[in-house]
């Protein structure tokens, strides 16, 4: 289904969802997304929450699912606490992990070690702000330039953030043993013993006219850059859900041996 709603400034939002299993046996992947004041005229408030169950462990189903509904009803409590938008999501981020760790310890011990990632924006008057444990994505595409908005939590990208902050040569470092073995390992999720890291900026992210939002689970990444940037960009004349779903259908059509869960959830600014 295709939503819309007017964002203040006169800005309009459409979002859709779509998800694969893709080659695995179940689909560990939960997504969420609907308008926050759906009853007010126009519409102001849209937020989206994605969760990562984490491969290799079961549960995993579990664990995403109880992140985005947990993570969506503190921050729908919250509503009208009056803190600023990174507050109030770091916040739900800190109450998910707590209901996850609690349904952890309701359950067998073959479920001992699920986790997930979380991903979520909150489109308000115009402005995003986003939250981000694990290595899911966000990206924007604006003017035709595709960025990233998000840090991803994993071997890699902390080793490639220590390297720039201590001046060393990431092309050096990129070739280490540790990088090349270990790259792909989660380093912060949902479930462990706290929350080793949150990327949750202060400022929110003004958002202007023809911006396309993306928040993805990283079985996304069997697409390049330039191919998730040309899947964004709208077709003349399609729906958001066609974008959606003609992305999905990019990813499958690569007939990757081992393709990961893939969801998606984009928003379109117009």
């Amino acid at each position: 289904m295709t939503h819309h709603y007017h964002t203040a400034g006169e800005l309009h939002a459409h979002f859709a969802v779509d998800q694969d299993i893709g080659s695995r046996q179940n689909q560990e992947d939960f997504v969420h997304a609907q308008p926050l004041d759906a009853e007010a005229s126009p519409c102001r408030e849209l937020l989206c929450v994605l969760a990562d169950g984490m491969g290799g462990y079961a549960g995993g189903e579990i664990a995403s699912r109880v992140v985005v509904t947990s993570f969506t009803r503190v921050i729908k409590q919250q509503l009208r606490s009056g803190q600023p938008a990174y507050r109030t999501m770091l916040y739900a981020a800190q109450q998910a992990d707590e209901a996850l760790r609690n349904r952890k310890a309701s359950e067998p011990a073959e479920l001992s070690s699920m986790g997930s990632t979380l991903c979520a924006a909150w489109i308000k008057d115009g402005k995003l702000s986003f939250i981000n444990v694990g290595d899911s994505l966000i990206f924007l595409l604006r003017n035709n330039q595709l960025y990233r908005l998000n840090h991803c939590h994993n071997h890699r990208e902390d080793m490639q953030r220590q390297a720039i902050s201590q001046g060393l040569d990431w092309r050096v470092v990129s070739q280490s043993d540790s990088v090349i073995r270990y790259g792909s390992r989660i380093t912060s999720y949902m479930g462990g013993v706290g929350i080793s890291q949150v990327h949750c900026p202060e400022t929110p992210l003004q958002l202007q006219r023809g911006d396309v939002i993306l928040l993805s689970s990283d079985g996304l990444l069997t697409l390049t850059n330039r191919e998730i940037a040309e899947t964004m960009r709208p077709y003349p004349g399609s729906t958001v859900r066609q974008d959606v779903e003609r992305m999905l259908d990019l990813v499958l059509a690569k007939k990757a041996r081992h393709q990961d869960n893939v969801s998606a959830i984009l928003v379109r600014i117009d």
